[in-house]
């Protein structure tokens, strides 16, 4: 992942919090890991619960984050959108149907006598039309 934003680096200085809370959170799992270990029920205890609490503000951080950067996205987006020139559009709405218009007209005319078609000619016999 080289390039722009997206290097690990880029990301925890824009998002500190999260790293800090993952850091925590692992190190209340080996405090927690280290009571069962040696047998310390309370310790393992206050380890485990102390883990979840800070898993669960990791989370709450990275939809912190995530709002925020959507927020920020959707206002910086509204000012790069184009107007809608709603008078253009619609002559140029009205341009297309009279073509359009003309086409059908042109089709429903039938082909003029100068522009007849000429069948192809062949090098194969034909079958004769038969008077049915």
């Amino acid at each position: 992942m080289a390039g722009g934003s997206n290097t690990l680096l880029d990301r925890f200085k824009q998002e500190p919090l999260v790293p800090l809370g993952a850091a925590a959170t692992l190190a209340a799992f080996l405090y927690a890991a280290h009571g069962m270990h040696r047998g310390n029920f309370k310790q393992t205890q206050w380890g485990m619960r102390s883990r979840v609490a800070l898993q669960g503000l990791t989370v709450c951080a990275l939809l912190g984050y995530s709002l925020y950067r959507t927020d920020e996205h959707q206002t910086g987006r509204k000012d790069h959108v184009r107007a809608i020139d709603w008078e253009r559009l619609e002559r140029e709405s009205i341009a297309a149907e009279k073509t359009d218009r003309a086409r059908q007209d042109d089709a429903v005319a039938g082909p003029l006598p100068s522009d007849k078609v000429k069948q192809p000619t062949t090098v194969f016999a034909q079958e004769p039309k038969s008077g049915k």
